[in-house]
């Protein structure tokens, strides 16, 4: 079996999922061959011709439900895709693979359970296909009104062809919901497309009844949909994120989760002919219809996966929106600082004295960022209402020592303090006193647990490694010292510096053989920190400099 398309572009397009020949002529085909395409594109209706041509198999593609942190427009990675060797699951005129699954599929328990677990997931992290959106001002909704919302699309799109909506404009709908609600505010969401200029909408967006609020900002889908229990739409797939947050929906249209039960159609679609729970329809799209690829991991992953690194890829996105305010960061770190804080539209400023922060004009979704203690966060908290971070080299840093200014593969970005200062919380703190960990996240852990001490990886790397041979009978206690000025020495040090952590270690263990590993740092001259092997063999047996920190323990 061979996938053959005509189009280049997809063929680049969906590498990730699935490995696609470009088709040509005078090749022979076999009948367990499969031509692929883009949905109703024309890459799509040339690949169900020529399968009907070659008596062969065809396959379309399309973007899953959950696709990436920003549009595929904009060359974001996708995460999703959903095939189908039946129809497409947006063209309602002909049957699909999803359609024949939702009519004819006996769902699990188990399925059952992964769904409503991976829904309130969405819900939480407020996932949508894509996650580059805008949150909601408190300030926009009133508490006391009554609102419903109609999700506008663009005029003559192929979705509301395809869904068999032509026969609706949003006039009319807009007309129903005024007549239906006559106590609510009518909110209309206009297509992003509509906004930008890039496409035309269907109805005229003035001298609309007062009633009626336009929606002109692209908001989060599922936050947007929390402040409502009523929504309009044609094909939509916000009208089942509707479904999901637990709002009625209302459809001019039949979409893929219309006819089951969960909608008030306007239309009838007879091939439906079962009732279907939210969970049995999430099921079948998002989970049974859809397959995943981790673009960052370049793995193929599931529905959990996604989620989880959407989430955290969202807020790191968000955490680096605006302008980015950097003191305290010394010359040689600022380049490669900026990877870290990339966001699809921010600015990196960096200061070189705390006098330029007060004569910076800050907005107040701007962001602060301070090296390490280099200045006190809570003195300028008093002065600034914006958000303030405090930055640090990660856990796993780079190859060869920081303080020869080598970049590094990892930062520590915390909203709340240093996780080295007990005296402070911090965000480390805040996750190990009362996040839940569930199964994926552990598992996840445990694989990376096995990878870091497989390779041997530490802080710093580089040093050989090799098997210590101490020769000795008695208890071997290691001391791996610490630079004497480090933040973590003198925040979490409780008065010991690297000579009386020497010196208290003997003398509670008088008989053991004691082995001392200066800093890395210190050897090199880079640091402050104790390395007179005099004074060191007084109080241990054995100086071990240049292994790596594996070797050692």
């Amino acid at each position: 079996m061979k996938f053959r398309t005509t189009s280049k572009k997809l063929i680049k397009n969906v590498k990730d999922f699935h490995k696609i020949a470009l088709y040509k002529a005078y090749k022979s085909i076999d009948k367990e061959d499969v031509f692929v395409g883009w949905g109703r594109k024309n890459s799509g209706l040339k690949a169900m011709s020529l399968a009907k041509k070659h008596h062969a198999k065809f396959m379309l593609l399309e973007d899953g439900f959950l696709r990436s942190l920003n549009l595929g427009v904009e060359n974001s990675p996708s995460f999703s895709i959903v095939k189908d060797d039946v129809g497409i699951y947006y063209d309602a005129s002909t049957p699909s693979r999803l359609e024949n699954i939702l009519n004819t599929y006996e769902f699990s328990p188990k399925e059952l359970a992964l769904a409503k677990k991976a829904i309130e997931l969405i819900k939480k992290e407020k996932l949508s296909k894509y996650n580059n959106t805008l949150c909601i001002p408190q300030e926009l909704f009133s508490a006391s009104e009554d609102r419903v919302l109609i999700i506008t699309q663009v005029a003559n799109d192929a979705s509301l062809k395809f869904g068999l909506a032509s026969d609706f404009s949003t006039q009319d709908i807009i007309n129903d919901a005024l007549k239906e609600n006559p106590n609510a505010k009518i909110y209309i969401k206009i297509h992003p497309d509509v906004l930008s200029g890039k496409k035309q909408s269907d109805f005229s967006l003035q001298d609309l009844p007062s009633r009626c609020v336009i929606l002109k900002e692209n908001y989060n889908p599922i936050e947007l949909l929390s402040h409502f229990k009523k929504v309009y739409t044609k094909t939509s797939g916000m009208g089942f994120e509707a479904l999901i947050l637990g709002c009625e929906c209302v459809c001019y249209g039949m979409p893929f989760y219309a006819g089951w039960g969960l909608t008030q159609d306007k239309l009838e679609c007879k091939r439906r002919v079962k009732k279907r729970s939210l969970e049995e329809v999430f099921c079948a799209a998002y989970i049974l219809y859809s397959e995943y690829f981790n673009p960052y991991l370049n793995q193929k992953s599931d529905i959990f996966d996604t989620i989880f690194t959407l989430a955290r890829y969202k807020k790191i996105e968000q955490a680096n929106s605006h302008t980015l305010y950097f003191l305290g960061f010394s010359k040689w770190k600022r380049d490669f600082m900026k990877p870290f804080f990339k966001a699809k539209s921010n600015k990196t400023i960096f200061l070189n004295s705390l006098k330029e922060l007060y004569k910076a004009k800050l907005n107040p979704k701007d962001k602060i960022f301070i090296w390490g203690k280099k200045y006190d966060k809570a003195l300028l908290a008093k002065d600034f209402k914006n958000e303030i971070f405090l930055v640090e080299d990660g856990f796993l840093r780079s190859v060869f020592l920081g303080s020869d200014l080598t970049r590094p593969f990892s930062l520590i970005v915390d909203s709340k303090g240093l996780y080295v200062d007990p005296a402070h919380p911090s965000d480390l703190e805040e996750l190990l006193q009362n996040h839940e960990f569930d199964d994926t996240l552990r598992q996840r852990a445990k694989k990376l647990i096995t990878t870091i001490t497989q390779n041997k990886f530490s802080k710093y790397n580089g040093l050989k490694h090799e098997k210590l041979d101490f020769n000795t009978n008695k208890k071997i206690i290691l001391i791996p010292a610490q630079v004497e000025d480090d933040a973590s020495m003198i925040l979490g040090g409780a008065g010991f510096d690297t000579l009386k952590l020497l010196q208290s270690a003997r003398a509670a263990n008088k008989d053991a053989f004691i082995v001392f590993k200066p800093h890395p740092d210190v050897l090199s001259g880079n640091r402050k920190g104790l390395k007179d092997k005099d004074i060191i063999l007084k109080y241990c047996d054995e100086i071990i400099e240049d292994v790596s920190i594996d070797s050692a323990i």
